[in-house]
């Protein structure tokens, strides 16, 4: 590290859609909370959700992400730097060759943090903003749907679902036509959060839930709440054409999955509504 820079802590995360970079101060009146957030879109859970292994394309992008970040934050000592992998990697059958590849290049270890883990972490990090016991919060990613209850304060009940937008998408990629898509990934929701889920989760009205296509949804929706009416007008208006002209292209193709993701939670757990809220496993 040069000797004019103030050393900082990095954390990477490496999820299905984005390489994520997070800048942390070591101390001072700002430390622990993160200074910068830099996210870069790859193709990762596209690979594996639909072939079951990392492109070699796709593993040289993630090293030339790497690389640059490593040139633009000099201050950041790479071989401190705290990463986690999560879905995707946890299903590539060559994640190992990644793991490897970063490890040679730039003395970077990936943790390949399972389902549950990754549960754990949303749960600690959005604890001190609940402010009533029941709460449930979800999060739903590229590859799986978290979901937390918040029972008391002391108690906690922690599922990992196998649902997520580019999962969805690259299983319905091949049908007929976008009503058999609507159709088959309301079947496939449906089926997997039945399987997954408890017979003791509770009844809620409302449900908390953050991530990037619940973010979206409010975007779309114009506020941070939204029923079941909402999102079914949303599916309907997508399926003829884009309500959202200006997403991100790497988030275009996976905003009616996910919209019939959220859909499926409220027809599966008999919520009223949903409210977003920020939270992530960074915290």
């Amino acid at each position: 590290m040069p000797p004019n820079y103030t050393r900082k802590n990095g954390f990477l995360e490496l999820g299905s859609t984005t390489i994520k970079l997070y800048v942390v101060p070591p101390g001072g009146e700002h430390a622990g909370e993160v200074e910068r957030e830099i996210k870069v879109p790859w193709d990762l859970g596209y690979d594996v959700f639909e072939k079951g292994r990392i492109s070699p394309g796709t593993v040289s992008h993630c090293l030339r992400t790497l690389r640059e970040f490593q040139q633009q934050f000099p201050e950041i000592p790479f071989e401190t730097v705290a990463a986690v992998g999560t879905a995707a990697l946890r299903e590539a059958q060559n994640a190992e060759v990644l793991q490897r590849i970063l490890w040679e290049d730039l003395r970077l270890k990936i943790q390949i943090i399972e389902g549950g883990i990754e549960a754990f972490l949303l749960e600690t990090g959005f604890r001190s903003m609940v402010e009533a016991y029941p709460t449930a919060l979800f999060d739903l990613g590229g590859g799986s749907l978290e979901l937390i209850e918040y029972l008391t304060h002391a108690s906690t009940r922690k599922t990992s679902i196998p649902v997520g937008a580019i999962r969805l998408h690259c299983q319905l990629r091949r049908t007929r036509d976008m009503c058999e898509y609507v159709r088959e990934g309301r079947r496939k929701v449906a089926s997997a959060l039945r399987e997954h889920l408890s017979d003791q989760l509770m009844a809620y009205d409302t449900l908390l839930g953050t991530g990037g296509t619940v973010r979206a949804i409010t975007r779309c929706a114009g506020r941070e709440e939204f029923e079941i009416g909402e999102i079914q007008d949303l599916i309907q208006r997508e399926i003829h054409g884009p309500i959202w002209h200006d997403l991100d292209p790497h988030r275009r193709k996976l905003l009616l999955p996910g919209l019939i993701a959220v859909e499926g939670l409220f027809t599966t757990l008999g919520v009223e509504r949903i409210l977003y809220r920020k939270a992530s496993v960074k915290r």
